[in-house]
């Protein structure tokens, strides 16, 4: 099926009666490339949910360990989310963790990092009492994560890096979204798993909107073998 735009290899077939079941009761649908795909957020929410653990343990990895944070430390005295410090955190994390990211069982290479984001941040906004919900269907498309928290929206786009003007183009479509939910800014995550990644952080103000901008590296290199 197809969990978040992610594929597990169940082609759409009518006469299978599982798969009948789930498209009457309105759980799935056939994608575009004729493969299951989940048709409410809400369901792809809790099938995610369900199947966890997605991190293969790397979640007790989430602070380095000279640090005593906690994910409280994320909110402000007024009870905000500081997105900047979350995601800059998180990016650490992947680059703490190392080649073992690639380990999560059945995970697509080229999805784990957004697997692994949205396992941290479903985390996080448990614990402060918010939610999380993901794809949530605008006029103008789907958003992956937005975060409710406070009486306050957070919205997060994640891509996988194809080249740069995807890259450029994704922050336009990032800031039409924050237009439509009333939003005045936003944050990009986008994976990189070249071989030899241009890891970026960057924040601009694109449309009047504040735009922050990170391109992650997925693939780390394998720890040397040593005799």
């Amino acid at each position: 099926m197809r969990i978040a735009s992610y594929e597990t290899g169940v082609r759409f077939n009518p006469h299978d009666e599982i798969i009948s079941e789930l498209a009457t009761y309105g759980v799935i649908t056939k994608g575009s490339d004729r493969m299951c795909e989940i048709l409410n957020p809400i369901y792809q929410q809790h099938i995610m949910q369900a199947f966890k653990p997605l991190v293969n343990g790397l979640e007790h990895e989430y602070f380095s360990e000279d640090t005593h944070q906690d994910f409280v430390d994320y909110l402000t005295s007024a009870g905000q989310i500081k997105m900047d410090s979350l995601l800059d955190n998180f990016r650490d994390f992947i680059a703490r963790a190392g080649f073992r990211i690639l380990l999560v069982p059945d995970t697509p290479k080229e999805f784990v990092g957004q697997y692994l984001l949205y396992a941290y941040l479903d985390q996080f906004v448990q614990l402060i009492q918010g939610h999380v919900y993901l794809e949530g269907q605008t006029g103008r498309g789907k958003i992956d994560l937005a975060i409710f928290h406070n009486s306050k929206k957070y919205i997060v786009e994640t891509k996988i890096w194809e080249g740069p003007r995807s890259y450029q183009s994704g922050k336009k479509q990032l800031a039409a979204y924050l237009k439509l939910e009333g939003a005045s800014e936003g944050y990009y995550v986008v994976f990189d798993h070249r071989a030899e990644p241009e890891p970026r952080v960057e924040t601009e103000t694109i449309d009047g909107l504040t735009i922050r901008s990170y391109v992650i590296p997925v693939v780390q290199e394998a720890p040397s073998q040593q005799a």
